[in-house]
């Protein structure tokens, strides 16, 4: 974090992390483990639903070089100034990687306790090996993905590193202006665009074995918003 020179302060966040762990919180809109194997709970072993391996975030706050005591325009009359003088630029702007997935199948294990089915993988490197398309996130070939055989516990990980929800890619701007109307009287006006670029931050795919859409994306991940724009106003006395 610093404070730079012509009116402008940085903060620059990023983190490089990996989580492990054998079972992860319970939450409806992602988590919901399940053990495969209650007897033997090293194979649920994995990265946690919570991984998220990459995280960097930047904020930008400008105060424009414009204006009645600023470095361009300083002297400019005080209509001139109300309206090109005085404004404030932020920026917040995200790149993150998504969550893991979870692959499961059929289970025919259910009626004697094991609670849920994992496919088996060839190898995770093989998962990846496509062109990733909506219809296509990952390789849907059943030579490398495939529900076990009947009555046996298949060997995918609990979470893959590999396949995960859509990268994160957003922006979001503000411009501001502070109005002295009176010596007690202030009014704050701004407009903000959030998710500027209009880029989709694509959710979970379908991850299991034998469902007709088996490796589709068919919508957001929790959280991502289309492009909004928001304008206000505040009176301050």
């Amino acid at each position: 974090q610093d404070r730079l020179s012509q009116g402008v302060t940085a903060l620059v966040t990023y983190s490089w992390a990996k989580a492990i762990d054998d079972t992860s919180e319970t939450q409806s809109w992602e988590i919901g483990d399940q053990e495969r194997n209650a007897y033997n709970l090293s194979d649920e072993r994995s990265i946690s639903a919570h991984d998220v391996p990459q995280y960097f975030v930047t904020s930008l706050v400008w105060d424009l070089p414009v204006g009645r005591s600023r470095k361009f325009g300083a002297h400019m009359n005080k209509v001139e100034d109300a309206v090109i003088g005085g404004w404030q630029v932020s920026t917040i702007v995200s790149f993150y990687s998504g969550l893991p997935l979870q692959f499961s199948c059929p289970n025919t294990l259910s009626s004697y306790g094991f609670q849920a089915c994992r496919p088996d993988i060839t190898s995770l490197g093989a998962l990846s090996s496509v062109n990733r398309s909506l219809q296509e996130w990952f390789n849907t070939s059943s030579s490398v993905v495939s529900a076990p055989p009947a009555y046996t516990i298949g060997s995918a990980p609990r979470y893959t590193s590999n396949e995960r929800f859509g990268f994160t890619q957003n922006a979001d701007l503000t411009l501001r202006k502070e109005f002295n109307l009176l010596e007690r009287l202030k009014l704050n006006i701004q407009a903000s665009a959030y998710n500027l670029s209009n880029t989709p931050v694509y959710g979970r795919a379908n991850t299991t074995v034998g469902s007709l859409t088996f490796g589709q994306v068919t919508g957001l991940a929790p959280g991502g918003i289309s492009r909004t724009v928001e304008l206000g106003a505040r009176l301050q006395f």
